[in-house]
């Protein structure tokens, strides 16, 4: 291993243990993760709990990126995530990227049950409840994981060009979000 990697092991307090994702993710994802997500799962759950250590204000939003070349199992870390989020409180996720034919590929990727690439397991079940996993065009108060797929232009018309059955600025603002981008 490199002296860089050593160094950031030893500041992040990172012992030499095997580490294991949590039961209520790993239990909910269709595959088992790959070394390299485990070890960024890792990474990131250090990063949560120890947040003070890195950043000014911690009470300010979060902005992580994984990067993973295609193929690698991103769209996997990204259901992880998103199970981490629900376990933590969040029911609200809009998941962005910049053309449209990747958002609807994404989509049946955590929301068609039937999809060869549906990332979870049949029934998700978070503290003995299953978990509902909608697409939605605007929030609302259910204990759903509730997804809001959308290009990155989509978004910023919705915000900024208001209209029926659409998001606005004012409602994303009320709401504990998770912005996930591919």
């Amino acid at each position: 291993m490199g002296e860089l990697f050593q160094k950031i092991k030893t500041y992040l307090d990172i012992s030499g243990e095997t580490y294991e994702a949590p039961d209520y993710i790993k239990n909910n994802l269709k595959h088992d993760f790959w070394l390299w997500q485990k070890n960024a799962m890792q990474y990131f759950e250090i990063f949560e709990k120890k947040k003070e250590r890195f950043v000014e204000n911690p009470n300010e939003p979060t902005h992580l990126m994984f990067n993973m070349a295609t193929g690698t199992g991103k769209t996997m870390m990204m259901a992880a995530l998103i199970l981490y989020y629900y376990k933590k409180g969040y029911r609200h996720f809009i998941f962005f990227v910049n053309q449209n034919n990747i958002v609807d590929k994404t989509e049946n990727n955590f929301i068609n049950k039937l999809h060869t690439k549906y990332e979870f397991r049949q029934n998700i079940v978070i503290d003995d409840k299953i978990i509902n996993i909608r697409k939605v065009e605007t929030f609302d108060n259910a204990d759903d994981v509730q997804i809001k797929f959308t290009s990155i232009h989509k978004l910023h018309n919705a915000v900024y060009l208001a209209k029926e059955n659409s998001v606005t600025l004012e409602e994303l603002q009320k709401r504990d979000l998770v912005m996930i981008g591919d």
